[in-house]
Order: structure tokens, then C-alpha cells, then sequence
């Protein structure tokens, strides 16, 4: 729970306000001391924390990660193992199979390129469909079914066939299109799953929320290291060398290896889903605090869970912030997946066009280093007040669209001698990194934590199905521009998504999601211009919001002087250890351990 001041209401909580006043409300000075304050203080206490934990057992740290931050992403993480690996089998496979996969003489040229993103159609169908049931049936059901999907797309391409060459390409995409289904729906159901792992207003809430969210999403990368790692192997295993050249059965058996893999994993996923994971705090709880509620718990359910209704409102009264989180995951992901896409021109620019599959695979894990270091990079920072959600994506595109447009614009020169390959390794992996340390990480925050429980997976699905058409987009476009314009179309996609994210995403940073609720309630009772608490502070409004429909104006600002001795206990909390928060070391060591 958040820590108070001795006699104070729940309603200023130390973590959020000083000596009575909003922490955004406080002048600059005294603001920027406290957030630094409060961040260092915050930073010890957990500090402290993981180290008596480690004291009385080494390993338990890393139990308590695994199962806080490793089991809620491993979708997340099942999902980055797969949609990388199609463009690193895809190297593969025109080594060893040039008939079907370069020449086209045994394989349908459609067929063959449709491999590239029907997987992603498939994630686009199933962050919409899954978005729905989450917010319907609940976040559980939402995810046991993905699993399982999930597992049965594995098995279909692990043991995808035709009784030609052209016939298991068409086995080969169809079986994408089951699993990226399965893949879709964890988008919704991995971010609002997350961003609900706290108490709404707690203090975990309201400053650890972004970092629960984006620790879960570096799955993502962990998933394509692991891919790249199990290829590296099976290759090793069944072509005796990694050089070259490449048998049709070695290139074959390595692809059924790398997927059996996966589908044990997924297959535990299944079953801990099914079994052993306890329901998140969304609409099959008991509704958070300051929603409506029943008197029992199937009016609990009626009133945090879905309805036609609700939707409705979401899209009258939020259309702006889906405009802001759809658009944003649209730039961000034409970005990413683009450069996913022309990586394998890249490396061969870098290593020549003779180069073995190996050689393009370890360029490739260098990146995904550099890519893990942007993943975490950014979840240990998200929480900043000072940095924050906006903040980030919008630096990060913008560092995007400037190092895209320089190979955009210089391209010759930057791969036409040794002094050119060299700057242009370097604004590849660097803007690798911006990417990951901003808009990639961002966009599935955002999108959980901008609007209301009830309604929240249908949001967040529906802006990742609007994201997933900016990864299809540059996946077929690509087939038929240069690599320079490939260049030139990804780098507009970082400016656009720059003014997208200043125009249009509100920044919910140290912003509790209790409030979120309370307003959520009375735009449900048809008195929206009823609520004036912080949720329509302007730091926590877009720009849109501020500007075009003055929503700012409904806040009313609730300063209190409070006793001397309760501001001198308040002061405390800022300047002091642990101790003074409220929570003393050993009670965070025991909720450490209960996570």
C-alpha cells in the first residue's frame, strides 16, 4: 500500500505529493529536488532489499526475477524467438535451397515471399480478437489460449510438408499464420496483465509500473538471442561446420530443431497458465478502488469487466489517445520491423555478398546485444519523472529518424569504402539501440496504462493491431524498392512518429492508476466534467488534450498545509532511508519475496 503521512488521507500519498501538494504542482526547484530525492532514496531502498535477499540465499534474487519478470513475458519472449527467426531461416534456406528460395524455379515467387508476413497478418487477427476476449472473459482465459495457439502453431511447423518443394512453402506460411495468431494475443494480454501486477494506487503502482511493463516486454529480446543461439547449434549439429555450403537436410533439420525447441517451451507455458498462474487484477478481479462496484462478486464483474458500452465511451471520449498509441505503434514498428527486414543487406554490405550463414548470424547477435542493452537500458529508466513515457519515445524517434536519414541521403559514400562501412555499422547498431531505448519499449507501455481496466486489452489490442500493419507494410514494400529507398521510407516513419507522440500521447508517469479509475467511473455515469483530480493534470495530458479540448481546466489543484510535524514526517520520507517511507527493509524484504 502507499506510504502516508500519520493522520493523512489515502488521497496524498508521500509518494506522490509533498507536504500536501501534488508533486507536478511544486515549483521547479523544489520539484526537481524531490523527484531526484525520492528517485535515490527509492533507488537504495531496493538496493538494500535485493542485497539482504541475497545474503540469505544467492539464488533467490534470481528466482524472484524469473518469476516476476521472466514467466509474465514469456510470450512476449516466445514471440520475439519467432518473428526473427523467419528472417534468419530465410538466410538460410536461399543457401541451401536456391531452386525454391532464390531462382523460384520449384516455388511460387508469391508463395515464397508470403512467408515473410503472414505471420504477421496473423498477429494483427489475433491483438484484436484476443484484445476483446481479455477484457470479456478475463486476462487468465486470454492467455491459456494463447498458449495453447501458440503450441499448436509450433507443431504445425515443426512438422509442416508437402508432397512438393512448392506444396510445404504453402504449409510452411499457413502454419505463421496459426501461430502469429497466438502470438497477437499476448500483446493485449502480456501489457494489461503487467501494468495491473500492482495494487492500483500503491506505491509499486506508482513508481514501478513502467519498469514491470518493459522488464516483462525484454523478453522480446531475450527471445532473439535464444532463437539465434539454437540455430547457431543445430546447424553446428547437422551440417558438421558453419562455413558452408549447406544441404537441403541439414538446412531442414536445423528449421524442425529450432521449432520443436520453442513448442516445449510453450507447452509449460500452456500448462502453467492452466494450472498455476493466479488471476491478474483485471475484470475477473474484484474491481480496482474508486470503480463502480456491485454487492457481489458477479456485479464486481459486470462493473470492471466489458460491455458494448464501455467500448463506446472508449472510443468517444479516448479517440485522440487511440489515435496517439496506434500511430505511435505504426511509426514505431515500420521502424523496427523495417530494419529487421533490410538487416540481411546490412551484414552482406558489411561482410560482402559471399559471406556464410554463420557470419551473418553473429553480426546479427551483436545487434541483438546492443538491442538487450537499449531493452533494459529503458526499463530502468521509464519510472523517471524528470525522463518518463513521452519523453523517451519522442527522443527516440527522432534519434531514429536522424541516423535513417543519413544513409538515406549519403548512402554511397557509407558503403562505398572501408571508412564509410565503418560509420555505417556504427548508425545501424546505434539506432538499434534508440529504438529499443525509446518508441519500441514505449509504445506497449503507453498503451496499457492510458486507459481504464474495463477496457483496457481491447485498447491496447487494437493499437498493436494498427502497430503490426507498420510492420507489414515495409515487409512487402521492401520487395520492390531499392535499398536506398528503403532508407528513405523508413527514416520519415521516425518524424512522423515524433509528432504523433508530442501531439498525441499523454504521459501517465508517476501518474497512480487509481485515478485512471475514478475518472473512468464518472465518464461512465455521464458526469466526465465531474472529476478533478490529478488524471486531467496537465502533466499528465497530451498535448491534443491541453490545447483542443482544454481538458486541463476540469483540474482543481488540492494543496493542503499540513501540521509542522507532518510536513517535517513528509520531508523525512524524501530526504531519509528507507525507514521513512513508511516501509522498513525488512518489510521490503518479505514483499520482495512474495512477488
Amino acid at each position: 500500500m502507499s506510504a502516508l503521512r500519520p493522520g493523512a488521507d489515502e488521497r496524498l500519498p508521500l509518494e506522490s505529493h509533498l507536504e500536501g501538494t501534488y508533486w507536478a504542482d511544486l515549483s521547479f526547484k523544489k520539484r526537481t529536488r524531490w523527484i531526484w530525492q525520492q528517485q535515490l532514496s527509492e533507488e537504495s531502498r531496493e538496493i538494500a532489499a535485493v542485497w539482504n535477499v541475497f545474503k540469505q540465499d544467492p539464488l533467490e534474487p534470481f528466482v524472484i526475477y524469473w518469476k516476476r519478470y521472466v514467466i509474465s513475458g514469456l510470450g512476449i519472449f516466445t514471440a520475439g524467438y519467432v518473428l526473427f527467426f523467419i528472417a534468419n531461416i530465410h538466410v538460410l534456406f536461399q543457401q541451401s535451397y536456391g531452386p525454391c528460395w532464390q531462382r523460384f524455379e520449384e516455388c511460387s515467387q508469391i508463395w515464397t515471399q508470403t512467408t515473410d508476413y503472414f505471420q504477421v497478418v496473423g498477429i494483427i487477427l489475433g491483438q484484436l480478437t484476443v484484445g476483446f476476449l481479455g477484457d470479456w472473459l478475463g486476462r487468465r482465459w486470454g492467455m491459456i489460449q494463447d498458449a495453447v495457439i501458440m503450441f499448436i502453431g509450433c507443431l504445425m511447423l515443426a512438422v509442416a510438408n508437402g508432397t512438393t518443394a512448392n506444396g510445404w512453402v504453402i504449409m510452411y506460411a499457413i502454419s505463421q499464420l496459426v501461430f502469429g495468431f497466438g502470438v497477437g494475443g499476448e500483446y493485449p494480454m502480456t501489457g494489461a496483465q503487467a501494468a495491473e501486477k500492482e495494487v492500483p494506487g500503491s506505491k509499486a503502482d506508482v513508481l514501478h509500473r513502467g519498469r514491470n511493463v518493459a522488464l516483462a516486454f525484454t523478453m522480446q529480446g531475450w527471445g532473439q538471442l535464444v532463437n539465434l543461439g539454437v540455430l547457431m547449434v543445430g546447424l553446428l549439429a547437422f551440417n558438421s561446420k558453419g562455413s558452408g555450403p549447406y544441404s537441403h537436410g541439414a538446412a531442414g533439420a536445423t528449421y524442425r530443431f529450432s521449432f520443436g525447441f520453442i513448442a516445449v517451451l510453450v507447452l509449460w507455458m500452456a500448462y502453467y497458465r492452466t494450472w498455476r498462474m493466479k488471476p491478474a487484477r483485471g475484470p475477473e478481479a474484484e474491481p480496482l478502488r474508486g470503480a463502480a462496484g456491485g454487492k457481489d462478486a458477479k456485479q464486481g464483474r459486470k462493473a470492471a469487466g466489458y460491455d458494448g458500452a464501455s467500448v463506446k465511451l472508449l472510443i468517444t471520449h479516448f479517440w485522440h489517445r487511440l489515435i496517439g498509441t496506434s500511430l505511435a505503434w505504426f511509426c514505431n514498428d515500420f521502424l523496427f520491423y523495417g530494419n529487421a527486414t533490410f538487416r540481411n543487406r546490412f551484414i552482406s554490405v558489411l561482410t560482402g555478398t559471399n559471406s556464410s550463414v554463420m557470419e551473418a548470424w553473429l553480426w546479427n547477435l551483436l545487434n541483438v546485444g546492443v538491442v538487450l542493452v537499449g531493452y533494459h537500458a529503458a526499463a530502468f529508466s521509464i519510472d523517471w519523472k524528470w525522463w518518463g513515457r513521452v519523453r523517451m519515445q519522442a527522443t527516440g524517434f527522432l534519434a531514429c529518424f536522424v541516423l535513417f536519414l543519413l544513409p538515406a541521403c549519403i548512402y554511397g559514400p557509407l558503403t562505398g569504402s572501408a571508412s564509410g562501412i565503418k560509420a555505417f555499422q556504427f548508425i545501424y547498431f546505434f539506432s538499434s539501440f534508440w529504438n529499443q531505448f525509446g518508441p519500441n519499449c514505449t509504445t506497449f507501455l503507453v498503451a496499457a496504462e492510458v486507459y481504464p481496466s474495463s477496457v483496457r486489452s481491447t485498447a491496447h489490442g487494437m493499437s498493436a493491431a494498427v502497430g503490426k500493419l507498420g510492420a507489414l507494410a515495409p515487409t512487402i514494400l521492401f520487395n520492390y524498392i531499392s535499398d536506398r529507398a528503403k532508407f528513405w521510407a523508413v527514416c520519415w516513419a521516425g518524424l512522423l512518429g515524433f509528432f504523433v507522440t508530442v501531439v498525441f500521447v499523454p504521459d501517465a508517469t508517476g501518474l497512480s492508476m487509481l485515478e485512471q479509475e475514478k475518472r473512468w467511473e464518472l465518464i461512465q455515469q455521464g458526469r466526465p466534467n465531474d472529476y478533478h483530480g490529478v488524471a486531467v493534470h496537465p502533466r499528465h495530458l497530451s498535448l491534443f488534450e491541453r490545447v483542443i479540448l482544454k481538458r486541463h481546466h476540469q483540474y482543481q489543484p488540492q494543496t493542503h498545509q499540513l501540521p509542522s510535524h507532518t510536513a517535517q514526517t513528509s520531508m523525512a520520507a524524501v530526504n531519509g532511508g528507507a525507514g521513512s517511507t513508511g516501509i522498513d527493509n525488512r518489510q521490503t524484504v518479505r514483499d520482495f519475496e512474495a512477488a
